[in-house]
C-alpha cells in the first residue's frame, strides 16, 4: 500500500512537472542522480518485448499514418519489429545490418558501411530503451525531470548530421520507456507508444 501511494505521489508531481517546459530543466548536477537512477533502471532488463502504436504526422498530409505491432529488444540479438497494422512487415537491427521484409517481398539488407548516419539514428533509439546514458551524451544536450516512478527526458542534437533531421526527442516512461516522440526539422513528427511492456 506504501509502496502504490508513494507512486501515486510520484506521478501526481510529475504532472505538475509536466506543465512546465521540460527545456527548462537540463541536465545539471542537481538532476543527475534521479537520471542515474532512471538510467540505471532502464538498463537492468537483458531483453524487452511489447507491443507498440505509431502515429506519424506529416506536414504535407492532413490525417497521421497510422500502424501498429509487437517489439522484440535484446542486448545481445538487436531489434526485432513486427508491424501488424495496416499491413505485415518486420525490421531486424543489428549492430552490423538492418533487415526490412515487407508482406511476401524479399528483404533488403542496408550494411553500416553503406548507411552511416541510418545507423547513426538506430543506435541512438537501441541506446534509448537500454538506458546507454554514454552513447546518448554523444549525440545530444540531455534535458531530465522525475524519478524512476515517472519521468521525462528530452534530447536536442548537439550537431551534424541529427541536427539537420531532428529538432528534438521528447521521451516519457516509468520502469521502462512508454513514449517516444521524434520531432522532426521539416516540421514532421513520430509518436511511439509503448503497451504491455516486460522485461526479463
Amino acid at each position: 500500500m506504501k509502496k502504490f501511494i508513494l507512486i501515486l505521489l510520484s506521478s501526481l508531481w510529475l504532472s505538475i512537472g509536466y506543465a512546465q517546459n521540460i527545456y527548462l530543466h537540463p541536465l545539471t548536477s542537481s538532476n543527475q542522480s534521479a537520471f542515474n537512477k532512471v538510467q540505471a533502471q532502464l538498463s537492468t532488463s537483458n531483453r524487452l518485448s511489447g507491443e507498440f502504436k505509431q502515429i506519424r504526422k506529416m506536414k504535407l498530409l492532413s490525417t497521421p499514418l497510422m500502424s501498429e505491432g509487437n517489439f522484440v529488444l535484446s542486448k545481445n540479438n538487436g531489434l526485432q519489429w513486427h508491424q501488424t497494422k495496416p499491413f505485415h512487415s518486420d525490421l531486424i537491427v543489428t549492430p552490423s545490418k538492418i533487415e526490412q521484409k515487407i508482406e511476401n517481398t524479399p528483404p533488403t539488407i542496408i550494411t553500416k558501411k553503406q548507411q552511416p548516419i541510418v545507423f547513426s539514428f538506430t543506435n541512438i533509439f537501441l541506446s534509448i530503451f537500454n538506458g546507454n546514458a554514454k552513447a546518448i551524451k554523444n549525440y545530444f544536450k540531455i534535458y531530465f525531470i522525475g524519478n524512476t516512478y515517472a519521468w521525462k527526458i528530452a534530447l536536442k542534437p548537439l550537431g551534424s548530421p541529427l541536427n539537420k533531421a531532428i529538432l528534438s526527442i521528447e521521451m516519457s516512461g516509468g520502469k521502462y520507456v512508454y513514449s517516444i516522440t521524434i520531432n522532426e526539422v521539416k516540421q514532421n513528427q513520430m509518436i511511439l507508444n509503448f503497451f504491455n511492456v516486460k522485461g526479463s
